[in-house]
């Protein structure tokens, strides 16, 4: 991207000594044509920037993306969401019930959940084929 840049800008010089030329020319189409080209050359090197900058911005966030860890947020939607610990239920430990803590790191918003031996063993069914 750093050549189409290098590009308008030898455009841009170029249009610059043809208009020095034209001061030798009395011809005013032509130079009106000059003119608006270099103009023309200017907007596309300025539009050419913010495109390269809005480029390298939206890699930077890809990356930040693709390196997160833990699941998005209930509230804020950031990565961050992990399980922090867990411990027996004051009702229902006597009975398997586990109270888990997770917590996100970017907004410190936390939430317990009770996960029962029904909903465990559940789940290791779901993961371990029968056969």
């Amino acid at each position: 991207m750093g050549d189409v840049i290098s590009t308008i800008s030898t455009a841009i010089s170029l249009a610059s000594r043809l208009r020095k030329i034209s001061e030798n020319i009395k011809d005013a189409e032509f130079k009106n044509l000059l003119a608006d080209l270099g103009l023309e050359l200017a907007e596309a090197k300025m539009n050419l920037a913010a495109l390269l900058e809005e480029n390298a911005d939206l890699k930077t966030e890809l990356k930040a993306l693709k390196n997160a860890e833990g699941d998005p947020c209930p509230r804020c939607h950031k990565h961050g969401w992990h399980l922090e610990g867990s411990r027996p239920d004051k009702l229902f430990g006597d009975l398997g019930g586990m109270r888990r803590i997770y917590r996100c790191s970017s907004c410190d918003f936390t939430e317990e959940q009770l996960i029962t031996p029904e909903q465990t063993s559940r789940r290791e069914r779901m993961r371990i084929p029968l056969f």
